[in-house]
């Protein structure tokens, strides 16, 4: 009886789990990535390694300007002193479009 109520427990919580949980993600040295940053809030990143066109991936509408002056800044950092950068991204209307990102 516990072990068929711990199985359906953990179904349930599979089944209602955040949409992040099914992100796709890379790592990777950002020493070949290109930033772009377009008026007035747009940053754009391209040749990733993602299979996204161009390696491209983009920050959603609602990300903050810290949020990406923070990326912008781990990115340089990163490029610089040798390091990988992780981001996790999710495709929406055929744009991938980053959800969080780390340095491993």
């Amino acid at each position: 009886m516990k072990k068929t109520l711990a199985l359906a427990l953990s179904a349930l919580a599979l089944s209602s789990a955040p949409a992040a949980w099914a992100d796709a993600n890379i790592e990777a040295s950002p020493a070949g990535w290109r930033l772009q940053n377009y008026a007035p809030n747009t940053l754009l990143v391209h040749f990733t390694g993602s299979p996204c066109q161009y390696g491209t991936l983009s920050f959603p509408a609602n990300a903050t300007n810290e949020d990406r002056n923070r990326f912008y800044a781990l990115v340089l950092s990163a490029a610089t002193t040798g390091k990988k950068v992780g981001v996790y991204y999710e495709t929406v209307s055929g744009s991938c479009q980053i959800t969080s990102f780390y340095t491993p």
